[in-house]
């Protein structure tokens, strides 16, 4: 009688799987693709080591993600680093703001986290130390930019031309995207960059029109501010990353709003959804 039990219900697990895959939800994209998972920040803002570090975009990499969102700020002596706000405090042992400062000097700054000697890190840094870099992508972030500088058009010039040079060194201009505000990418675009511009905006009529009439790559918005069909914009050529699903059920929306591109807090939970997670990488 066991026996007979053990079949029936090894049947009924069968067929619930097959029912339950019957609703997965398929990471095809409208163009085409499948859709690109980018760790933000790293592994995102759950993870045990600061975001923006070598400690938690590798790991991003590690399990399966195609690369990882970032934040950039540049130094006094051009140099550009990954880090989210301007200020260096509260966040390190440091103090001050980036653009008055030297790479000397910020290299020296160690974030306050769970480890000791995380310190911030150089874009030439990073991508130094991940091998084959060009398999990979990363967005970087910048409406993060000084804005109180004495002279912004200057600021942001030396700025673009320094992620072109970074670009331009590591072959990475198809492999890098820019997001920022529509006056910061038409100066990307003067100035020679070829990187697929995002321009951050609310996710509807206005904003998509916006994207379009300047003939940007595609559109950076949160999750949240999806407010129409992301079809809308796929029918004008354009691409959608979202940022940023924190949880596996805010992953599961960002999916069924069929965006291109996530930029997600919790990588873990969307890369095994999708059967894309490295079960041989261990997670330090």
């Amino acid at each position: 009688m066991n026996f007979y039990l053990k079949i029936i219900a090894g049947l009924i697990c069968v067929l619930l799987f097959s029912e339950c895959n019957k609703d997965k939800i398929t990471d095809d994209t409208y163009f085409g693709s499948k859709i690109m998972i980018l760790g933000h920040r790293g592994m995102g803002r759950n993870y045990r080591m600061p975001w923006n570090t070598i400690q938690s975009v590798t790991p991003a990499i590690g399990i399966g993600a195609d690369g990882s969102e970032l934040d950039v700020q540049i130094t006094k002596d051009s140099v550009l680093v990954f880090y989210h706000d301007h200020l260096l405090n509260p966040g390190t042992t440091c103090t001050g703001r980036i653009y008055e400062s030297n790479w000397s000097d910020i290299k020296q700054c160690e974030y306050y986290s769970v480890e000791n000697n995380v310190f911030i890190n150089s874009v030439d840094e990073l991508f130094s130390k991940i091998p084959n870099i060009n398999k990979y992508y990363f967005s970087f972030d910048c409406g993060k930019v000084d804005t109180e500088v004495s002279d912004l058009d200057l600021y942001e010039s030396q700025y673009l031309r320094a992620i072109k040079r970074i670009c331009d060194k590591y072959n990475m201009s198809d492999n890098i995207f820019i997001e920022g505000t529509q006056e910061l990418l038409v100066k990307a675009k003067a100035l020679g960059l070829t990187n697929k511009l995002f321009i951050y905006t609310t996710f509807d009529e206005q904003g998509i029109a916006t994207a379009y009439n300047n003939s940007f790559f595609g559109i950076s918005t949160g999750l949240d501010e999806i407010k129409i069909n992301t079809d809308e914009a796929h029918k004008k050529g354009l691409y959608v990353m979202c940022w940023s699903p924190n949880n596996y059920l805010q992953n599961l929306d960002a999916l069924n709003k069929k965006v291109d591109i996530i930029q997600t807090d919790d990588p873990i939970s969307i890369l095994k959804y999708l059967e894309r997670f490295n079960n041989e990488y261990i997670i330090p």
